[in-house]
């Protein structure tokens, strides 16, 4: 009875081992995610009915690929189950019969199954460490992947995931949220901090990593994801510059609301500007309404003892290229612009080049996820915004010199709408911190929530080596800045 039992067990090895090696899950995902984008293109109103039908063709024909993929991976695994069976027989042991007798006993399947789901269960608790995980190269899991894929499968998944939320009937509509505050600047420019130290202000609500990947449906995802419940230990973020994050973090996500109405703009290998003019009326009720979303979604998160939020305000470093444009659709936001000096701001735009650089060739999600949520600031995928005289053919983005030469015609954008902006100087938020932020509370209508300022920003002085630029685009980068410096000491 002991043999049996032994290679009855071999067989079922045997068989989740194959199963495991040739990475079944993950066919098996494709299939899925497959089936989901195909039905998704069947539902864009952006599509016209040619391109719905060849995506319906092409998932077609990826479905057919993935069964043939699914199925040659359940022959391999059946095939390495029934070698131990098959071989004790023919060694004489025992019958082939009397281990398949005992493998559909009820009190088999019953015991194995339960084996089998605590060995997973705590595979799951170890690969659960962030520490693990970041060894791995990875910080998502494979159902994380899934659905991350299924909510970015096609802009018309994220606007039925809104015109579910707006269908809620536990929850009543929120009040339009009036004057909207972005906040904007080239990465690396100091947004986060900023967001940070906004975030923390009793009236104001922000993007929270518990939003992803169902942006657009705050409330009903959280409730469908578990609600509080959900939650991931403090992190590192993938930047690698000490910022730690959990699932209430704020971040920026309102980017994917800008492709969703836009997708045009992201096709080339740059990003053209935003003017005044590309009015879109359906885009800006639409983000409205999504800002008032957010408003509600964090002030019901808070509970009945928290403070209701009435500002809506999103770190988007993209909202960069579309000043003119958000100024005409939301005429009553305020836009803060934090200002790092050039030589610094440049030397970290390069680091974080270089760092996802490498973390998208080691890990492909890296690079879908940045592009699905519009970070196109970095890496193998880094899209550089058209900003006007700037021309990134020629150029290598692995020189400090293009990234140079970016913040300077980046930030020439910025000086032709000082008036309509509020500028801040990374230096003064160093500095100076209390006063700084006192002073863009005041501009932004906002009362202090007690906060301790200095505790969101580096107190350290914000130097860089400046050899490695050409001397000529130094001298015009400075002259941007000191331009810039000039707006803010005569505000």
């Amino acid at each position: 009875m002991i043999l049996i039992v032994a290679v009855s067990l071999f067989a079922v090895g045997g068989f989740a081992f194959v199963l495991w090696r040739t990475n079944i899950f993950e066919a098996a995902n494709d299939v899925v995610s497959t089936s989901m984008s195909g039905v998704a293109s069947l539902v864009d109103s952006q599509l016209s009915d040619d391109a719905k039908e060849q995506a319906v063709r092409r998932a077609g024909l990826k479905l057919i690929v993935g069964g043939f993929n699914i199925a040659w991976r359940v022959i391999l695994a059946l095939a390495a189950a029934a070698l131990p069976i098959y071989l004790v027989e023919f060694l004489g042991l025992t019958s082939s019969s009397a281990v398949f007798d005992v493998m559909l006993r009820l009190d088999y399947i019953v015991i194995v199954s339960v084996a089998a789901i605590v060995a997973v269960k705590v595979v799951q608790w170890f690969r659960a460490d962030p520490k693990a995980q970041e060894a791995e190269g990875t910080l998502y899991s494979p159902v994380e992947q899934f659905v991350h894929n299924l909510a970015f499968s096609s802009p018309a998944v994220l606007k039925a995931a809104s015109w579910a939320e707006e269908k809620l009937p536990s929850q009543s509509k929120a009040d339009e949220a009036g004057q909207p505050i972005f906040v904007t600047s080239l990465a690396r420019g100091g947004t986060t901090a900023v967001l940070n130290a906004l975030h923390d202000t009793p009236d104001i609500a922000t993007h929270i990593y518990r939003d992803m990947p169902f942006l657009t449906a705050p409330l009903l995802w959280n409730k469908l994801a578990g609600g509080q419940k959900r939650g991931v230990s403090r992190r590192q973020r993938a930047h690698g510059d000490g910022l730690e994050i959990d699932l209430d973090s704020p971040e920026a996500f309102e980017e994917v609301i800008w492709k969703m109405f836009w997708p045009q703009k992201y096709q080339g290998s740059s990003i053209p500007l935003w003017t005044a003019e590309e009015t879109d009326h359906d885009a800006d009720q639409f983000m409205r309404r999504h800002m008032s979303e957010i408003v509600r979604a964090r002030t019901v998160q808070a509970g009945s003892e928290g403070t209701p939020k009435t500002r809506y305000c999103s770190k988007n470093n993209a909202n960069i290229a579309r000043i003119p444009y958000l100024l005409n659709a939301f005429s009553d936001c305020r836009i803060v612009v934090p200002v790092r000096r050039p030589e610094s701001h440049a030397h970290s735009l390069l680091r974080q080049h270089r760092n996802f650089c490498k973390q998208q060739a080691e890990d492909a999600f890296i690079a879908r996820y940045m592009g699905d949520i519009g970070h196109y600031e970095f890496g193998k995928i880094h899209k550089p915004f058209l900003f006007p005289g700037f021309d990134p053919e020629g150029q290598i983005a692995e020189t400090a010199d293009y990234w140079l030469d970016y913040w300077t015609h980046a930030f020439r954008h910025v000086l032709d709408h000082k008036d309509k902006c509020i500028l801040l100087l990374q230096d003064d938020l160093r500095t100076s911190p209390g006063k700084t932020m006192t002073d863009l509370y005041g501009a932004l209508d906002l009362e202090p929530g007690g906060q301790v300022f200095e505790s969101y920003f580096h107190s350290k002085q914000d130097v860089a080596e400046i050899g490695d630029f050409d001397p000529g685009k130094f001298r015009e980068a400075m002259d941007v800045y000191e331009a810039l410096k000039e707006c803010v000491r005569n505000t």
